[in-house]
């Protein structure tokens, strides 16, 4: 009795431990789908230059002139995406910036957490900050507009140690 729960509790161990690699490391599945048309489009905006810049440019928000400067690059970003967007959050969900919501983008906004509600269960940002890779990706039926969205979405800093997520999204 004995051996088996060893047995039991060695094989549940190995389990858990591929079950938290397999969630840490992007599949194929993600390598392949950023080839995509829709999706490679994105990524090829979404360079590891910009994801510095807006991780730089998150970090240093400290009040509205940062906070401004932060905008204005995710408009300038959002500007280059036929009928894109560009979310930034924090890494626990927190909506920093929303392309799509206009004036609502202001500094005391972001404090008071009203830009937007919480991305946190939004598969793309999840994802990114989840995987090893740091990159999520979604198409999805938006639930404000009802249009097809395809998203990308990459971390802003180190596994476990990031500035948040910045997304892109193009209907």
């Amino acid at each position: 009795m004995k051996m088996q729960k060893m047995s039991l509790l060695s094989l549940a161990a190995v389990l858990l431990f591929v079950s938290f690699n397999v969630m840490a490391a992007c599949g194929d599945q993600v390598l392949t789908k950023l080839t995509e048309p829709a999706y490679a489009s994105l990524n090829a905006i979404l360079t590891p230059a910009q994801v510095t810049k807006f991780r730089n440019r998150l970090n240093a928000v400290t009040g509205e002139p940062t906070y401004t400067t932060l905008l204005n690059e995710a408009n300038t970003v959002a500007a280059l995406i036929t009928n894109g967007r560009v979310l930034i959050t924090l890494p626990d969900g927190t909506v920093v910036v929303d392309t799509s919501k206009g004036a609502n983008n202001t500094y005391a906004n972001f404090q008071a957490k009203s830009i937007n509600e919480n991305h946190n269960s939004r598969i793309a940002i999840l994802d990114a900050q989840l995987w090893a890779c740091g990159v999520g990706l979604e198409t999805k039926t938006s639930t404000s507009t009802g249009a097809v969205e395809t998203a990308l979405a990459k971390r802003l800093g180190a596994y476990l140690d990031s500035a948040g997520t910045v997304r892109l999204s193009q209907k």
